[in-house]
């Protein structure tokens, strides 16, 4: 695919009139190009109206359709959430891959998943299960509040993974007992001791 040619995202100062790719009929993707509006972006790129595959028709620039930024009109995008969402495991209200696959989270002061540090130093830590967050204390150390919260995964994460495993043995053997034991996974007290669930 081309590059964008400046000269569609801004006026030409020599003859004073507004330059225009052309891009009608042009593929992009799902998107077809037909005809450009009066809309202008703040670089004076020309908003293009497309015909996605799917019927539905929206406006984009020529700099984002020569840039291969756009493709569809957004149904692509739904389209591989989707198919991505079906390829996970989603048992009892949790998402099996992601409890294997969990990493260190960098988007809070603390720099560890589930760990932040208050306004007084201190570090709080909460874990989430099954669509609830799991109160774990607070700790004056950064160490010994990773270690609560490791503990606290391999407990009840690790053991959810472990459960499921097993179940999904004994279900992938027998049919039948499958369909009359459903997978569900019940936290124990060991979970809430220390806090609660808020």
């Amino acid at each position: 695919m081309s590059t964008t040619n400046a000269k569609d995202c801004r006026y030409s100062q020599s003859k004073g009139r507004k330059l225009i790719k052309d891009l009608s009929n042009q593929r992009f993707g799902r998107l077809v190009a037909l005809y450009p509006t009066e809309n202008r972006d703040r670089k004076l790129c020309i908003y293009w109206h497309c015909r996605c595959d799917c019927g539905k028709e929206v406006e984009i620039t020529s700099e984002q359709l020569l840039s291969d930024k756009y493709k569809s009109c957004g149904c692509m995008k739904r389209e591989n959430q989707k198919a991505i969402f079906n390829k996970l495991h989603v048992v009892d209200g949790t998402c099996v891959e992601w409890l294997e696959k969990r990493k260190h989270r960098s988007d809070n002061k603390s720099g560890f998943r589930g760990v932040h540090q208050m306004k007084n130093g201190k570090y709080r830590v909460t874990i989430g299960f099954k669509r609830k967050r799991y109160y774990l204390g607070a700790y004056t150390s950064f160490d010994e509040a990773v270690q609560v919260r490791l503990e606290a995964e391999e407990n009840l994460h690790g053991s959810f993974i472990e459960t499921y495993y097993k179940w999904k043995r004994h279900a992938d053997q027998d049919p039948e007992w499958e369909k009359a034991n459903k997978f569900s996974y019940e936290t124990g007290s060991s979970y809430t001791w220390r806090g609660g669930i808020i």
